[in-house]
């Protein structure tokens, strides 16, 4: 294949792909250009929600989901732009707003709730000799929350302690109800 037709070749698989992407990079701009949402309206409607942002199209959080988590200096703070502000996950549980702060950490999702020890909680187990005997995330996986903390007892992987979780599968402590005031 010459030079010329290969390059044309890309182009036209260029131009095919970025064909199949636009409708899907388009979808979330109409989603942002519609009018505000009231997070508070949207889960009395809903009801139970347990990732409404999307569907409810909401970019900025109002004041008083924030003010579960951060004082009114801290919000003026994010507004501004003068501090970072590493998020707030929000859902609907029997149409009322919960609010958990995610600082970029998978706290806030539904935790992985198999009883089954992964072979790496079985390896270091059998290797990790007079160690503590609580086995750490570095080998438990940090990719989402555990519902159960995991121990050696002797050279296997042990279910150690609960952790309470919601009616829809969350960690209960993590999850505040707000509501505006």
């Amino acid at each position: 294949m010459t030079r010329s037709k290969t390059a044309a070749t890309m182009c036209m698989a260029v131009a095919f792909v970025a064909g199949l992407a636009l409708p899907w990079a388009a979808a979330p701009v109409a989603a942002q250009t519609s009018q505000p949402v009231d997070p508070a309206a949207f889960c009395r409607a809903a009801g139970t929600d347990d990732a409404p942002a999307p569907a409810a199209g909401l970019r900025d959080l109002p004041d008083w989901m924030m003010a579960a988590y951060f004082s009114p200096q801290d919000i003026a703070d994010f507004r501004s732009g003068r501090r970072p502000f590493y998020g707030i996950d929000w859902r609907c549980v029997q149409g009322s707003v919960l609010v958990c702060q995610n600082a970029q950490t998978p706290s806030c999702m539904k935790p992985d709730t198999s009883r089954t020890p992964s072979p790496e909680m079985r390896e270091f187990c059998r290797t990790a000799q007079g160690s503590p005997p609580v086995i750490p995330r570095v080998v438990t996986g940090t990719a989402r929350m555990l519902a159960y903390d995991w121990v050696c007892r002797g050279q296997e992987p042990a279910l150690a302690k609960e952790t309470p979780l919601d009616a829809q599968g969350f960690v209960a402590a993590d999850w505040k109800r707000v509501a505006p005031k």
